[in-house]
């Protein structure tokens, strides 16, 4: 009977009557994590720091499948800024180095408060080449302008587009070798006059970079190419168009067709953003270029920075932020939401539903390589002594109605995550 019982157990498991999924499936190389230690999400609103005497700030690298061991996931000191929410970092298709821009300097242990914002941070302007390859990541700097803004990189691997803060130069076009070093380097001025560029994106087909301007409300494209010598040019293409009060971050459609960007209204404040919107950019990319329009707008939640598109193009979830950073006695500390749209093939953007989850300011968010799951860093908890951020993880479910399912699992890295990149 014994060795029956044996058998039959045997059996059950590997016809998988009692096999169990793993807590996390998400179908990718490896993500990269950004976390910003310096200051807790709440510095936002009362200026106090609540640091920690042992974290800093790091970047983070997973490689799946995961391992309960950990020997998968390293870590590296690398200076990085919150500030600059999900726009500090790129990595290359390949997935063997990660590009990460400073933008703000790190404070120094006995700063307790910031009484005039995140602009009391330290000014930078270095970027990191992160070496991924070996078992722990090396890192080398350069230099890429004052208070980088945003970092995008070319579809082919080779080339980077960084917005930095110095005037006349706002633009660099940073072509790498296979070493991740730069090669060489080409400054343009901001296709808006003096104005500060917020976000860069490449475009799928790699011949566009749109940007975002957050001070005149404006999001734009550039014409990219290479001369008969090989040297990469940069113009303007077309004139700038008015989107909301507070455009944030844009992504492209994987088809190139349709530019989505976050208005957030307003920044994080003691009384928090209000509802933001929504709104889907058609580019003329013309050789001679029409007008650049919205072809649809639509309501988003509180402090809806962070979106990602899926890679069929039928849909885009937005991570809400709500009032998650508020002082943790405020009603709202710790409530945060993803918003899940259908993108139909005219552009038009349909709420299929919101799922409110607890975690503190939501920053960033991508789709695995098959689409069907999203990680969202998150930047901190209600929780008090070794305070973390988090990666969190979700099924997606496809269709007219497309939904989301939490996963159990999730993975704890540095306080105040706030990028994170698939590869």
């Amino acid at each position: 009977m014994k060795k029956q019982s044996l058998v039959a157990l045997a059996s059950l498991l590997t016809t998988g009557v009692f096999a169990q999924q793993e807590p996390i499936q998400f179908t990718a190389k490896g993500i990269v994590v950004l976390s910003d230690a310096d200051m807790a999400a709440s510095a936002l609103v009362d200026g106090n720091l609540y640091k920690s005497k042992t974290s800093r700030d790091a970047l983070t690298v997973v490689k799946f499948p995961l391992d309960r061991t950990g020997q998968n996931i390293t870590t590296a000191p690398i200076s990085n800024s919150s500030a600059l929410y999900d726009k500090a970092a790129v990595v290359t298709p390949n997935g063997r180095f990660a590009f990460v821009l400073e933008g703000r300097g790190q404070l120094g242990d006995s700063v307790s408060t910031l009484k005039g914002g995140v602009k009391e941070l330290p000014v930078a302007a270095r970027m990191f080449i992160v070496d991924l390859a070996p078992a722990k990541p090396t890192a080398k700097v350069v230099s890429v302008g004052n208070l980088p803004t945003a970092i995008t990189i070319n579809p082919q691997g080779n080339t980077l587009a960084v917005a930095s803060g110095d005037a006349g130069k706002e633009m660099r076009l940073v072509e790498i070798d296979n070493t991740g070093t730069p090669k060489r380097v080409i400054t343009a001025p901001s296709p808006v006059p003096g104005a500060r560029i917020t976000d860069l994106v490449w475009s799928p087909a790699g011949d566009f970079i749109a940007y975002v301007i957050e001070d005149t409300q404006e999001v734009g494209v550039m014409k990219y190419s290479l001369d008969a010598a090989k040297k990469p040019n940069i113009i303007p293409h077309g004139k700038p168009i008015k989107v909301g009060g507070l455009p944030a971050t844009g992504k492209f459609s994987p088809d190139g067709k349709f530019f989505i960007v976050s208005d957030i209204k307003k920044g994080a404040n003691a009384q928090g953003a209000g509802k933001g919107e929504l709104f889907v950019v058609q580019f003329s990319t013309e050789d001679t270029p029409g007008e650049h329009k919205v072809v649809s707008q639509t309501a988003s939640g509180e402090g809806a920075e962070a979106l990602t598109v899926s890679p069929d193009g039928s849909m885009v979830i937005v991570a809400n932020s709500g009032q998650s950073y508020q002082p943790f006695s405020n009603a709202g500390a710790g409530k945060s939401s993803l918003s899940v749209f259908a993108l139909d093939k005219e552009g038009k953007l349909t709420l299929a539903n919101e799922y409110p989850f607890e975690g503190i300011l939501p920053q960033s968010v991508e789709f695995d390589k098959s689409g069907n799951a999203i990680a969202v860093a998150v930047s901190e908890y209600l929780d008090y002594g070794d305070r973390s951020g988090g990666i969190e993880f979700w099924k997606v479910t496809k269709g007219d109605k497309p939904s989301l399912e939490k996963m159990p699992g999730k993975i704890s890295v540095a306080r105040g995550s706030h990028t994170v990149r698939v590869y």
